[in-house]
């Protein structure tokens, strides 16, 4: 009995190590492809939330470029100085950036699945088995800026861009857990080629 009890207690023992270490490394493997897949996810989010932000945007305030920038001549009729209205493309700016965050806090929790396999690391049957599925909830919050860009396009022309930067730090809750994952673009959203001497003075108003 007791030389029984010797056999089955180490056993028992390399079982539940077995058994431990086996979770430990599921858990790990789940861990790194959830990751992975939540930040490629939040990624294509942003920029679906982003283009139908800046397509509500824009179509509400119809921006031309005259709306938002400015030339002051000289006495030869030669463009002094160049401005633009910085208040209306902040409030542009915020407009685009709350409709961002609304898109995607609006998707609420989102499902992702994957075989089950695919967490063995083996690629011989990855893809094979039963759906392991986990849920992830979303926020965003989005900061815009604007960047004057002026650059030669030509004998005597200039070329002026008014680019959006947008940076979107979705917020990615699972389990306890919050990653964020950032995304970043520039958008051209104003454009216009400025024929004769290059303004020697810009100012934003």
């Amino acid at each position: 009995m007791k030389r029984r009890r010797k056999i089955i207690l180490p056993t028992v023992a390399v079982i539940l190590l077995a058994a431990v270490g086996i979770f430990c490394f599921l858990e790990y493997r789940i861990k790194c492809v959830r990751d992975e897949l939540s930040t490629l996810e939040a990624n294509s989010i942003a920029s679906s939330a982003l283009t139908a932000g800046l397509e509500k945007s824009l179509a509400d305030y119809k921006l031309n470029y005259s709306d938002v920038v400015s030339f002051t001549y000289d006495s030869g009729n030669n463009i002094k100085s160049l401005s633009t209205d910085i208040i209306t493309l902040n409030t542009l700016g915020n407009e685009i950036g709350t409709r961002t965050d609304e898109y995607i806090n609006d998707i609420g929790t989102y499902k992702i699945s994957l075989p089950f396999t695919t967490l063995l690391g083996v690629q011989s049957v990855s893809g094979i088995g039963p759906d392991l599925s986990f849920y992830v909830t979303m926020r965003g919050l989005t900061s815009t800026c604007f960047e004057n860009r002026f650059e030669a396009a030509g004998v005597n022309q200039t070329r002026h861009q008014i680019f959006l930067n947008v940076t979107i730090r979705t917020n990615i809750v699972f389990g306890g857990d919050v990653r964020i994952v950032e995304y970043k673009s520039e958008i051209c959203i104003a454009e216009s080629i400025i024929v004769g001497v290059t303004p020697s003075t810009f100012a934003n108003f």
